[in-house]
């Protein structure tokens, strides 16, 4: 193992360390950092090696552009303009293999030197910075990665952003960006197969965990499946769970033993979320043992914005929600499209109490672009088919006039209700 101080770093927390750091990572292995502040810009992992930091360590990413990789430093790193965010990365690993980070200790991404967030809000666009760093650890069609056991802390953009890997094991992450972080994702897998994460806690500004198909990208286009999530606990202003985006699939994934607390959305599916793309097919996810508190359970959507003609969506089906328990203050809802009905979901031993209702009356923008958050039902289902509900029971703890249905059913088939209480009437 290399210690990074025999290379010459400083660890003092002002001594910009880059170079000595990786001069330790090209010499090959896995690379110590002991206790100490590690200033650095950009580093680049290579294969069979990795970043073990020691309690105590903690490896700080310089406030400095110079000091970070270019936009186009590899082919398949994309710029996201239209989130004010460019291509630079604080650890990189490029078509790499056995990558490993590592340890007791932080990696600090520094958002702070590169803007400051409003109290209480998210930053309208015209503040955000005129530069900042964009995923802060970036490994892209990578294999056998493994990330355990970390602090990752204040990161300017996403956290931690897998592309195209394989064989990967994250666990034992705790990640902690203020909520108002725009943009300020947790972990993000992004066409990866054969990935567990477990034993995280998140508290991050936008999505806590995603799922995602962009493939554009890669080099060697795939899905995103065989995914296994488990024994986390998220908390965000967002979605603690977002599975959508791009044009491949996302099937075959896992989602268990979680605790959500104090977010807007617990689970959202949405295959087509922007104009750019034509969306995912989302198939074969089951969620159980789900604990929450949040304003809505989940939502499932074939296109994020009803209003703006956005393509109708690819399918979405064989979605299972299982054992969940928690209070929420907004119905669910599941909207598919004329042309793309979502089907075969399935909803078994659900157990919601409600505190909410004033949302419906409110003169929210949201209302503008997505009227469908404000029906006047626990359960809002559009264009769906083959729907099922297994003892599902909702206490309502805090009524409110504008509550009108504990199902409401519209463009729908197949709708099956069994053993459920619902305390207000169906409408199917």
């Amino acid at each position: 193992m290399n210690n990074v101080r025999d290379f010459g770093a400083k660890g003092d927390g002002t001594t910009l360390d880059t170079e000595a750091i990786q001069k330790a990572i090209d010499a090959g292995g896995m690379v110590y950092f002991p206790p100490g502040i590690y200033l650095s810009g950009t580093l680049f992992l290579k294969s069979d090696g990795g970043l073990d930091l020691s309690p105590g360590a903690l490896l700080l990413a310089s406030p400095d552009r110079k000091d970070y990789n270019a936009d186009n430093f590899c082919e398949q790193n994309r710029v996201f303009a239209s989130e004010q965010v460019s291509g630079a990365h604080f650890i990189v690993a490029v078509e790499q293999h056995n990558i490993t980070i590592r340890g007791g200790g932080r990696i600090d991404g520094n958002r702070r030197a590169f803007y400051e967030i409003p109290v209480d809000r998210y930053p309208l666009p015209e503040e955000y910075p005129p530069w900042r760093p964009g995923q802060m650890i970036f490994l892209c069609e990578c294999e056998n990665v493994t990330l355990t056991d970390l602090e990752l802390f204040d990161a300017p953009y996403w956290t931690c952003f897998l592309h195209g890997c394989e064989q990967a094991v994250i666990r034992g992450l705790r990640i902690r960006n203020n909520p108002y972080t725009p943009n300020g994702d947790g972990i993000d897998i992004d066409c990866c197969r054969f990935v567990t994460i477990s034993d995280c806690i998140i508290d991050s500004g936008d999505d806590c965990i995603t799922l995602r198909g962009y493939q554009e990208p890669l080099k060697r286009k795939k899905n995103c499946e065989y995914i296994t999530i488990t024994n986390c606990i998220l908390s965000t202003k967002c979605n603690a769970f977002r599975i959508g985006v791009g044009n491949a699939a996302i099937r075959f994934c896992t989602i268990s033993n979680i605790i959500v607390h104090h977010t807007r959305h617990a689970i959202c599916f949405v295959s087509v979320y922007s104009s750019h793309s034509q969306g995912v097919q989302i198939e074969e996810i089951t969620l159980s043992n789900i604990v929450l508190e949040a304003e809505r359970a989940f939502v499932i959507k074939t296109r994020n914005n009803t209003l703006s003609g956005l393509p109708p969506g690819k399918a979405i089906r064989k979605i299972a929600f299982s054992h969940f328990r928690g209070t929420v203050s907004r119905g669910s809802a599941i909207i598919g499209s004329r042309e793309n009905r979502i089907e075969k979901i399935s909803l078994e031993d659900i157990r919601l109490a409600c505190t909410g209702g004033e949302y419906l009356d409110s003169d929210s923008p949201r209302r503008e672009f997505f009227p469908d958050e404000f029906h006047p039902a626990f359960f809002f289902l559009k264009h769906a088919r083959d729907i099922t509900f297994r003892n599902v029971e909702i206490d309502w703890q805090t009524d409110h006039p504008a509550w009108k249905y504990g199902l409401l059913a519209e463009h729908s088939a197949e709708i099956d209700a069994d053993d459920c209480r619902l305390g207000k009437p169906y409408e199917m």
